[in-house]
């Protein structure tokens, strides 16, 4: 059967607003809100106390002074907490510092940040004309030792000035040397020839008197180490070819002298 539909009936049902569109609106009028809410909220938070350093904390610093770790890693007390990235401050530290190996850098909400460094080693000191003892790290670089102390079984390096180069050259060999090998050497000094330009001396604790190379040091050390528990103390040469020349005992060879 077909429905009759009177005309204010069908004008009512054309005139039915539809709902849908109003919700539509007020969610957009919300997220409008919510948005502009959000901005303001982050103008006035990165313009508050909150979004700024306020506190500076170093760790792990023996031979680096607190203030030269900061000044590296670029930061200031009242600059923005969020301004630079953790990567980025320790990249800095560790460029910037020759004694520092690696950093770590902790962002602690509100304000402080904490560096965290970790510094070479020592493996040397060396005795200066104004009677200061410096360290020398692994690394080649040179730092004073104020309540340190001095690096225990360490060599000491001597008439090195203006060798800088050659002096960091040889810090970096001995930071690959093994601590039970290292702390026999009791002297180091540069002793260039013309066939070997980066030729040493060394004295070491079991009487030896040792000729070799920055270059060949590691592998010679371990060398020397049989030599020493073989024979008495002597002159070893230890280049491209090895010499072993035992000292002479002046009561020994007087006596051998009078022996008819």
């Amino acid at each position: 059967m077909l429905k009759v539909v009177k005309p204010t009936e069908h004008h009512e049902q054309q005139e039915k607003p539809n709902p849908k569109p109003r919700r539509r609106g007020r969610w957009k009028l919300w997220l409008t809100i919510a948005v502009l809410l959000l901005a303001v909220l982050s103008v006035l938070f990165f313009r508050s106390s909150l979004s700024r350093i306020q506190q500076i904390e170093v760790e792990g610093n023996v031979y680096v002074d607190r203030s030269a770790i900061i000044e590296a890693a670029g930061l200031r007390i009242g600059n923005q907490f969020f301004s630079s990235s953790v990567d980025s401050v320790q990249r800095r530290i560790v460029s910037n510092l020759s004694a520092v190996e690696s950093a770590t850098v902790e962002k602690r909400f509100p304000g402080t940040i904490v560096l965290k460094v970790n510094e070479y080693d020592p493996v040397a000191y060396e005795l200066l004309d104004d009677g200061t003892v410096q360290a020398l790290l692994g690394s080649g670089a040179q730092v004073q030792i104020k309540d340190q102390g001095l690096p225990a079984e360490k060599p000491l390096l001597t008439e090195w000035a203006g060798k800088d180069e050659e002096k960091a050259q040889l810090c970096r060999v001995l930071a690959t040397i093994p601590d039970s090998q290292l702390s026999d050497l009791s002297e180091i000094m540069p002793s260039q020839s013309v066939s070997y330009p980066d030729q040493i001396r060394i004295y070491t604790r079991s009487r030896f008197e040792v000729i070799t190379t920055v270059s060949l040091l590691k592998d010679k050390l371990q060398l020397l180490g049989g030599i020493v528990e073989l024979q008495g103390p002597g002159t070893a040469t230890l280049l491209d070819s090895d010499n072993i020349v035992p000292f002479v005992d002046p009561e020994a060879e007087t006596e051998t002298e009078e022996t008819p």
